[in-house]
């Protein structure tokens, strides 16, 4: 599958987090630096793509719900007016990963501010290929719900972190030797751990990795933060944090007086359970799988070169100095 396009995303392979301000100031609020083994996603959502939006279902990065601890200031906002709605994103970044390496790996934060069922929500999905030399068959996607857990804290108006590599999966499909056709979208008791999975079929990769909010949940608002994979872990931000001494425009300044609470959410970690008990079968669709049945994640090109072939240099042969604001 072809890599979407990953313009915006800020990878971070180190950095420490700094403050400013002399010894006799006010207690300090920590700069927006960037945090080791972070991918920042921006407004425009890269790394990731809209994958299944229908009827008024919506996504955007706000601080309208702020952020978990250590999730800076911003998160994924997810809206489902109606039952009908459907939100979701996708991204690629890590096709073809074992699915036994997200046992350990695969977790979020969610939040959520209303619905109308208050058990529900957003929830982590993977694409999954059980026969990857055989491209006619071996597609399903799993579905993680903190709903089909037991113990899974569910408290609305505060964050919770899901462990999902430790929880139970629901799979949109029969998968051979872990689940049959009366199993299937949480059925009979067809909420699996990823072991089970990877127990009966070895072979098994990820092909992509998407956050959904499905239709079946009206009035549901609510927030994602802090999802982590093999590879990273996805911090949804307004602005890339910046190390300090590093902008150009940044002008030295005296701490507020009366610093913010800098966790930016009051975090329930909860307490992951691993029941299969399902009891809320949806069938169809029912807000769990992509609605093709496969489709991959829409692609934009996002390699558009100016006429001259990309190499014009801006008045001063690419040396102007910054302007900022003021100047």
């Amino acid at each position: 599958m072809a890599a979407l396009a990953a313009t915006g995303a800020l990878i971070v392979g180190g950095g420490a987090a700094a403050m400013v301000g002399s010894g006799n100031a006010e207690p300090l609020v920590p700069l927006p630096v960037p945090v080791a083994g972070t991918t920042y996603v921006l407004p425009d959502l890269a790394p990731f793509a809209v994958l299944d939006n229908r009827g008024d279902g919506a996504e955007e990065v706000s601080a309208e719900h702020g952020a978990p601890t250590g999730g800076g200031e911003a998160s994924l906002r997810l809206t489902t007016p109606s039952g009908t709605d459907k939100a979701s994103i996708a991204t690629d970044e890590d096709a073809g990963t074992p699915l036994a390496a997200w046992i350990p790996a695969a977790a979020y934060s969610a939040f959520q501010a209303a619905a109308e069922n208050p058990d529900q929500f957003p929830s982590m999905q993977l694409a999954v290929d059980y026969d990857p030399s055989d491209p006619a068959v071996g597609f399903s996607t799993l579905t993680y719900e903190p709903i089909y857990n037991a113990g899974d804290s569910r408290t609305p108006g505060v964050w919770h972190r899901y462990q999902a590599g430790a929880g139970r999966w629901c799979s949109t499909r029969a998968i051979p030797g872990v689940i049959d056709e009366s199993q299937r979208s949480c059925s009979n008791g067809g909420a699996k751990t990823l072991a089970e999975y990877v127990a009966a079929q070895p072979g098994i990769v990820v092909s992509y990795l998407v956050i959904n909010q499905g239709s079946g949940n009206p009035g549901l608002d609510a927030a994602v933060d802090l999802v982590s994979t093999p590879s990273t872990t996805y911090d949804f931000e307004l602005t890339e944090p910046q190390l300090p001494g590093t902008d150009p425009c940044e002008q030295p300044s005296t701490p507020p007086a009366h610093p913010g609470d800098g966790g930016n959410g009051h975090e329930d970690d909860g307490n992951n359970g691993n029941n299969g008990d399902s009891g809320h079968e949806d069938e169809g669709n029912g807000g769990h799988e992509p609605s093709d049945g496969g489709q991959e994640p829409s692609h934009g090109d996002g390699h558009e070169q100016p006429d001259n072939g990309g190499h014009e240099q801006p008045p001063g042969g690419g040396h102007e100095p910054p302007h900022c604001a003021g100047s």
